[in-house]
């Protein structure tokens, strides 16, 4: 799968065993029914009932199945990795989670699902899993401070000095702070939020790509097309004729 591909999200059974693979895509492996063992790059998980696991790309693993089985199997672009970086391989699903899990099983075998729909029920996915993961963890004060900040300044032109003066820390020191309990530098998160949101518009409303562009923190439509193609792999015109299907 390349980045140009489209996303995929399908249901699965597995045989009893593989031996060792990897491919150069991201992949995600949520529990419907029945149990999988599965060793990451040398870390030895089950998924199943409240566990998923997370494949990052060029990662090796094999698996192990029982005989009655079905999983949700999503492929990741690459393009994707920032939010990838922030799961584990293994992660222990929350009620939400596994009520939204079944409402993706539910979805998958009642109608074909667009890519775009696709693409959207996967980001909804796995930013449950993050908030998930950072709701477990005491984020520092300053860093929730530089959080709220980049929030409230989506549509703004934003530089590192601002978010650390907003959380009262060096550009230094919030930039690995933020890092190491996000996951992501602060611009990394900011850019995050506004590709999300990006195509939220897209697909929801009928603002111009210039105005979701504005909307967004970009005055120059082309370096929000270029950023945009950068981090789906399609161009905001092509998400936009999507919507209108």
């Amino acid at each position: 799968m390349s980045n140009k591909e489209p996303l995929l999200i399908d249901i699965r059974c597995y045989g009893v065993e593989s031996e060792s693979h990897c491919h150069d895509f991201h992949q995600l492996v949520l529990p419907v029914s029945g149990e999988l063992l599965l060793e990451v790059d040398g870390v030895l998980g089950n998924v199943k009932d409240d566990y998923a696991a997370v494949i990052t790309a060029e990662n090796k693993h094999a698996f192990c199945a029982n005989d009655a089985n079905q999983f949700i199997v999503a492929n990741v672009p690459l393009t994707w990795q920032p939010l990838i970086n922030t799961l584990p391989a293994f992660i222990q699903l929350s009620p939400q989670l596994k009520s939204y899990i079944n409402f993706i099983n539910v979805s998958l075998k009642q109608a074909s699902l667009s890519s775009l729909t696709q693409e959207h029920i996967l980001m909804l996915l796995m930013e449950m899993m993050s908030d998930q993961l950072q709701s477990s963890r005491q984020i520092d004060k300053r860093v929730n401070l530089a959080k709220s900040f980049l929030d409230d300044n989506i549509s703004q032109h934003v530089t590192s000095s601002q978010v650390a003066f907003a959380s009262h820390l060096s550009i230094r020191q919030l930039s690995q702070l933020f890092k190491q309990q996000l996951g992501l530098t602060p611009l990394q998160y900011l850019r995050e939020k506004r590709m999300k949101h990006a195509i939220s518009l897209l697909s929801q409303t009928s603002l111009s790509i210039q105005q979701i562009a504005e909307s967004v923190g970009y005055q120059n439509l082309s370096a929000f097309s270029d950023r945009f193609h950068q981090h789906f792999g399609r161009t905001p015109s092509y998400f936009r004729q999507l919507g209108k299907k």
